[in-house]
């Protein structure tokens, strides 16, 4: 028993020298390949869901290392992959809103192994995002821009591919949401997982209307893809000032700030609408989380969706007066647009009725300043003049419809070409004589044109001044 313990000490003391050594020399091994890395590292296909990597082999590497990191500066991956036989690897079931940066090493007999190898954009680490592949380092997949505004609306638009038309939105369902603060936290109005049945489907990026809103002031909007579950960053935009007030040379003025309901033809954007029947009893801004109304159908709409504001579906003396259109009158079609009114229709005219200008002391020339548009269908205009008329004797029901129109008589007129106002709104200027105090200013269609179809234009920001 003794000589077999003498013997096993000297083996045991040798064991532990040679391990001792072999840790010195494995240590020396793994510094002598550190610069043996893979090269050509590159991102060689990438899906809204997946990442792949691939990298040229390393003569005596045994297997290789592939990872994903969130962040440029981090050494903690979020996906790790190793593999002996191949000089790619696919990641999947990544997330479409994270940043991801990938390397690869090779590894070495021993335990050895090289320095990492990263994808890069030139001089700096890759930020590889699927659906995007490598991207900027400014680069946002959601994005929302300010296409037009008022003293009452917002048009936003936004998209999840950068503008870029990658992959096609048109399916997906939306959540538009509009605060009061940019923390998000203080909501205005919010719709709930829209259709995308709701938005012009030839239009990109998508857009929407918020309408009612207060002059002058900060909003804050976010877009949430419910369907691919992205989400934007809250974008601050602010709208217009508010019309003049009444007073000094001002004597009138409307901006139809209350023009709350209907698609926004002019910008191709939707909005919200009420129904027909009780949703026009009375006139109602929107506002809190989702706010649709089986009782009114108070809902989003498209950009076809209008209704005569004077008497249109049920229209009641109520919602005429809380529109801001208490006194005004019309003949024709003069239908809600957000923020905006529509004048006419296919092949019929339409002429909007101020209140009688009863301020006046006597006979007067007034300047009359408003803004309007060309009403298109696509690339066809359905209008090119617009009349601005001094008028006497026109009486109205009391929903403002006319009742006399065979009897008004027309004292002084202005022909307007809005041939430049393509695409936008633009500002126009005239100079009126003889108004008087029961004379009414007229903005109509040229009736001789409806045979044409050249009848329709869009009207907003009424000014008139002594």
């Amino acid at each position: 028993m003794k000589k077999y313990l003498s013997l096993y000490f000297p083996l045991l003391v040798f064991s532990l020298i040679a391990s001792s050594c072999d840790f010195d020399r494995e240590t020396e091994i793994s510094k002598a390949h550190e610069n043996d890395f893979p090269t050509n590292v590159e991102l060689l296909e990438y899906t809204s869901n997946s990442i792949t990597v691939a990298w040229d082999f390393v003569d005596g590497a045994t297997s290789y290392t592939v990872q994903l990191l969130n962040e440029a500066a981090s050494d903690y991956p979020q996906h790790t992959f190793t593999t002996s036989t191949e000089d790619y690897y696919q990641f999947t079931g990544l997330s479409r809103r994270e940043n991801y940066y990938a390397r690869v090493r090779a590894n070495f007999p021993y335990s050895a192994v090289s320095k990492w190898s990263y994808i890069m954009d030139g001089e700096n680490l890759a930020r590889i995002m699927t659906a995007y592949g490598i991207v900027d380092p400014d680069f946002e997949t959601v994005e929302v821009k300010l296409i037009a505004n008022s003293s009452s609306t917002l048009t936003v638009a936004w998209s999840f591919t950068d503008f870029l038309e990658m992959e096609s939105e048109i399916g997906n369902t939306y959540t538009l949401e509009l605060f009061h603060d940019e923390a998000g936290e203080d909501l205005y109005i919010s719709w709930e997982e829209i259709p995308a049945n709701l938005f012009n489907t030839t239009t990109r990026p998508l857009r929407f209307t918020f309408s009612g809103l207060d002059s002058n002031k900060d909003y804050f909007v976010r877009i949430t893809d419910v369907s691919s579950d992205l989400q934007s960053r809250v974008y601050k935009f602010a709208t217009a000032a508010d019309a003049p007030a009444v007073g000094g040379n001002v004597i009138l003025s409307q901006d139809f700030s209350n023009f709350i309901h209907g698609g926004d033809i002019l910008y191709n954007a939707a909005g919200y609408t009420r129904g027909a029947g009780p949703g026009r009893a009375i006139w109602e801004k929107a506002v809190g989380k989702n706010p649709v109304d089986p009782a009114n159908g108070q809902a989003t709409c498209n950009t076809s969706t209008e209704f005569n504001v004077f008497d249109g579906g049920n229209v009641s003396v109520a919602y005429t007066e809380g529109a801001g259109m208490k006194d005004w009158g019309k003949h024709g079609n003069t239908s809600t647009r957000p923020g905006y009114i529509k004048m006419g229709g296919s092949k019929a005219g339409a002429t909007l009725y101020t209140p009688e200008l009863s301020s006046l002391t006597g006979a007067t020339t007034l300047k009359v300043r408003f803004r309007a548009a060309m009403y298109k269908e696509g690339d066809t205009s359905y209008c090119e003049d617009v009349l601005v008329q001094v008028v006497e004797g026109a009486t109205f029901n009391e929903k403002g419809a006319i009742t006399n129109q065979s009897s008004v008589t027309v004292s002084s007129e202005k022909r307007v070409s809005i041939l430049d106002a393509d695409g936008d709104f633009a500002t126009f200027e005239v100079e009126l004589n003889g108004v008087t105090p029961t004379s009414r200013i007229a903005f109509a269609s040229d009736y001789a044109k409806a045979s044409a179809n050249k009848t329709r234009f869009l009207l907003d920001d009424i000014v008139i001044m002594k």
